[in-house]
């Protein structure tokens, strides 16, 4: 999907408008083309950027965005960037698929584009100017706290474990099982976990309860305890499958990653147990804001490539403290 769009009206920071990146020329711009491609406009994640991007088009009036959808396609978003390098916009902000863009990212480098990755990490650093978004280490470690925290207060002596995994080859999956699994070998195995398994479903909430019935399938009521997710959409998946099932024993069981309106509701439904608060528009916002600093501000003020978000642990005990991120 392809939407070009130029804003109109007053821009979000007028004074910092005022001074733009140099043309060739030696002249300031006083408006730039923003390429940005999104992993997949259906994950419901990504979704929530891409609404962002929309509001973003009408509020900045000296960026014009080309917004495009990677289909979660590694080849397909490898050709968006290439065609944003033909098309030589004035800079990149992209959700990566995977690391198989890295190539393409540096290619763009190399031509003076700067490129800007929001939520997903990129493994080179070589291949970006900026990351915005969340440490994904951080996440994982803070799924394994949330899961180590209800088996406390369940006083569960032991907690046999089904985690469902996000897009297999892309770094913040990566970074984010590793982060996982750095708890338990500090301290969740000791606490008697124990990974059944470990069933990739791309955030694909179809996917995932399709595999979850499978696994209910295959451990009968007591021999699975929990189950671990790595995105939203597949808690909400992984709770249908168990209701359907009726396996009532893994209700209020299931530790997710992120906080949509569902598992907002799911939470204070005690429904499932808790979640990592990352909210998607605000990392897209920051990142459109970091654009603008760079070639209308104070670039000199950025000075940190990595610009980390907020992941707090969400459970009943603090969801009325918080609002959905989507």
């Amino acid at each position: 999907m392809l939407l070009c769009a130029c804003s109109s009206g007053g821009g979000k920071d007028k004074e910092a408008g005022q001074a733009g990146e140099k043309t060739e020329s030696g002249e300031k711009k006083d408006k730039i083309t923003v390429g940005a491609t999104l992993s997949d406009f259906t994950i419901s994640f990504q979704a929530a950027m891409y609404n962002e991007l929309l509001d973003a088009q009408k509020e900045y009036d000296n960026i014009e965005f080309i917004l495009q959808d990677g289909a979660s396609d590694s080849a397909l978003q490898v050709n968006q960037i290439e065609t944003f390098i033909t098309q030589k916009v004035d800079a990149i902000l992209i959700n990566a698929v995977s690391d198989a863009v890295e190539p393409s990212l540096k290619k763009a480098m190399e031509a003076g584009i700067p490129v800007f990755a929001v939520n997903r990490s990129i493994s080179d650093e070589n291949a970006y100017s900026y990351f915005i978004g969340a440490n994904d280490t951080l996440s994982g470690e803070q799924m394994a706290n949330c899961l180590l925290d209800m088996i406390e207060k369940e006083k569960m002596e032991s907690c046999n474990i089904i985690y469902i995994q996000g897009v297999i080859g892309a770094t913040y999956q990566t970074l984010r099982q590793g982060g996982f699994d750095s708890i338990m070998e500090e301290k969740g195995y000791d606490m008697g976990v124990n990974i059944l398994e470990r069933i990739p479903c791309k955030h694909d909430k179809e996917t995932v309860i399709s595999s979850v019935q499978n696994m209910l399938n295959k451990y009968p009521a007591g021999e699975i305890d929990a189950i671990v997710c790595e995105g939203p959409d597949d808690a909400v998946g992984a709770l249908q499958a168990v209701q359907s099932a009726g396996r009532t024993e893994l209700v209020g069981k299931i530790v997710g990653m992120d906080m949509p309106t569902e598992v907002w509701d799911a939470i204070k439904a005690d429904k499932i147990y808790g979640t990592v608060l990352q909210d998607p528009a605000e990392q897209c916002e920051v990142g459109i804001k970091t654009i603008e600093t760079y070639f209308f501000g104070d670039k000199d003020s950025l000075t940190e490539k990595f610009i980390e978000t907020d992941l707090p642990m969400v459970t009943a005990e603090n969801v009325n403290d918080v609002t959905p991120s989507w």
